[in-house]
């Protein structure tokens, strides 16, 4: 039996196999409707005719096997060289039957989920949903070449990526005590509009106390702890424990998670970032995967969510903004290392000069952060695509920054086709 290919001889694959998917007619193609009991597929011959409308493969090896007894009779009966099979990712029900083909010498790739439900409607003109029909969805799909690579990473890097997920996990838990606090337990205790008096403050439980301000904690230092009703008083014992559990469990995954990542070459290299520090090395490695995957900085970027897009009609061009599209949890710990970044002199001095540019706009801070974002994943790209650590005198801190004018000038060339370059790419 086969053995799974590397990603780098399976990257080549996919980039050979997506500009021939138009136009070769020599494939099987399988559109498989993932769930979790069992399978629905259909089987086609590429641009010719479909061989089986409906397959049922039970979530099983002995389904899987008897799958691929299927396809591999009908190889021999069309003589098609390769069987391509295209999947929606379903949480991860997929990764087994997707494991299975690869391992048989298969391809399989990913049919983005948007464009999957799109796509479906265009089919007959109807809104319904059925698995035959999301299978033979994707066999249209695939016929189109509108796949994405599927990666199946090595080990450290599969642990990292469920260390990440864990971490997520985590974070929203926290996010959620935060809210409890401030929208639940926090009304309780004081008018929304006035700040806690400082004798609550002082009752309070030591992690509920530390999502208070520094300076109201401050001004409740030695006061005598007030008496709160009882009911309240339980209340917030629950959630200081529920804090104290969940950002005991971040500490722990993330300590497992720069275990994991310490050793991978890229960590190291991130790591000479400005801003990045050892959770964010380790999220921006699991999220990226390997830099050899992409083979230009705008596929990296759009993986991030910071390409910038606009409405474009006649004459008329909206305001450039970012899709936030791709990885939202890869866009977070770039935002995060822009924050951290700035808290050197010259990014600092970067930062302002892009607040000062946008003089008037109320979110001019938090946009000027995510332009930092996006020139650290330049140098993300720069540093890890050449193995050499991080350059202090390259840094985009030193370059001046562009006024608001001259960037929305050339965002707009750009988008009406004249050559220009947009000003998130400056080389480090």
């Amino acid at each position: 039996m086969p053995s799974i290919l590397d990603n780098a001889t399976r990257i080549k694959i996919f980039r050979e196999l997506k500009a021939t998917l138009r136009s070769r007619r020599d494939r099987l193609l399988v559109g498989i409707d993932i769930a979790k009991a069992q399978h629905v597929a259909q089987i086609r011959l590429a641009h010719i005719g479909i061989l089986d409308a409906k397959l049922t493969i039970p979530n099983t090896r002995a389904g899987f096997e008897a799958f691929w007894a299927r396809l591999v009779a009908h190889q021999a009966a069309t003589g098609a060289p390769e069987i391509v099979c295209a999947v929606e990712p379903t949480g991860t029900y997929h990764q087994a039957l997707a494991t299975f083909l690869e391992g048989q010498g298969a391809t399989v790739v990913f049919v983005n989920n948007h464009v999957a439900q799109l796509n479906r409607r265009t089919l007959d003109g109807t809104w319904d949903k059925s698995d035959p029909k999301d299978a033979h969805n994707l066999c249209d799909l695939l016929e189109q070449g509108k796949v994405l690579f599927y990666s199946l990473p090595d080990e450290p890097l599969a642990d990292l990526r469920r260390f990440v997920r864990l971490l997520r996990r985590a974070r929203r838990e926290l996010a959620a005590c935060k809210a409890r606090w401030r929208l639940t337990l926090l009304p309780q205790l004081a008018p929304a509009g006035e700040a806690l008096p400082p004798e609550v403050v002082a009752a309070l439980p030591a992690p509920v106390r530390a999502l208070e301000p520094a300076a109201v904690r401050r001004h409740a230092g030695g006061r005598s702890p007030a008496a709160l009703p009882p009911a309240a008083a339980v209340e917030l014992a629950d959630l200081a424990a529920q804090l104290t559990a969940v950002q005991a469990r971040m500490a722990q995954i993330e300590a497992a998670l720069v275990r994991v990542a310490d050793p991978l070459p890229a960590y190291t290299l991130l790591r000479t970032l400005p801003g990045v520090g050892p959770t964010v090395a380790a999220i921006l490695v699991a999220e990226i995967g390997d830099i050899g995957w992409y083979t230009k900085f705008s596929q990296l970027r759009k993986l991030a969510g910071l390409d910038i897009i606009a409405v474009q009609t006649g004459q008329w061009t909206g305001r450039g903004r970012i899709s936030k599209a791709g990885r939202a949890l890869l866009r977070w710990a770039l935002y995060q290392a822009a924050v951290g970044a700035a808290r050197s002199p010259g990014w600092r001095a970067r930062r302002e000069a892009l607040i000062a540019k946008r003089a008037g706009d109320r979110y001019a801070f938090f946009k000027a952060n995510v332009e930092l974002a996006a020139k650290l994943l330049r140098l993300v790209w720069g540093v890890w695509r050449s193995g050499r650590p991080y350059d202090p005198a390259h840094s985009p801190a030193l370059a001046p920054a562009k006024s608001h004018t001259q960037t929305r000038g050339r965002r707009r060339a750009s988008i009406l086709g004249h050559s220009t370059r947009s000003p998130l790419l400056l080389r480090p």
